[in-house]
């Protein structure tokens, strides 16, 4: 199973991504767009495993309290088959607080996790073929939002279509 702890986004942050993509395919940018019921801010990505249940009680062990969640600008992360274009995320001390808990988690249940340093974003699409200059295109109001509670999810083909499910949530006190 494929997992992920990440952040859901509220109805109104995926409406104006679904726009920003829709203006960025009409201005001819090619690529796998990210579906609007799958946007969200990944925290820490797990990967394949069959510890769904030692990830659930890693999640609930973080504790945190509700905090604003901010846009910042877009930008793109460079790869060989195509760009990955995100929308960036303020990186508050209660987002990076909180990630670093969950982190910290995962570490001591014995998960190996990437040692990148963390990054928030939404990605909008991958393997783009295109001029990262039309990434000025994507002119979204700053959107805000308070989060309540971190998701454990997991990525699945349902009909051929991929899915982020949630499996679990830990609300935010």
């Amino acid at each position: 199973m494929r997992l992920f702890f990440g952040l859901q986004l509220p109805a109104h942050w995926r409406q104006a991504l679904a726009n920003q993509a829709a203006a960025l395919k009409k201005a001819g940018v090619k690529g796998t767009f990210t579906r609007p019921e799958n946007y969200h801010l990944t925290l820490v990505f797990l990967g394949e495993t069959e510890r769904a249940e030692a990830a659930k009680r890693a999640l609930r062990q973080v504790k945190g309290t509700p905090f604003p969640l901010r846009s910042a600008a877009p930008g793109c992360f460079s790869k060989k088959g195509g760009d990955i274009w995100w929308l960036g995320v303020e990186p508050s001390s209660a987002l990076i607080d909180l990630q670093h808990s969950l982190e910290t988690r995962l570490r001591a249940a014995g998960f190996p996790l990437e040692e990148r340093p963390y990054r928030p974003h939404i990605t909008l699409a991958r393997r783009v073929k295109g001029p990262s200059e039309l990434l000025g295109r994507v002119d979204l109001p700053p959107q805000e939002a308070l989060i309540h509670q971190l998701t454990l999810f997991s990525s699945e083909r349902v009909d051929g279509v991929l899915r982020y499910l949630p499996l679990c949530h830990q609300s935010l006190m």
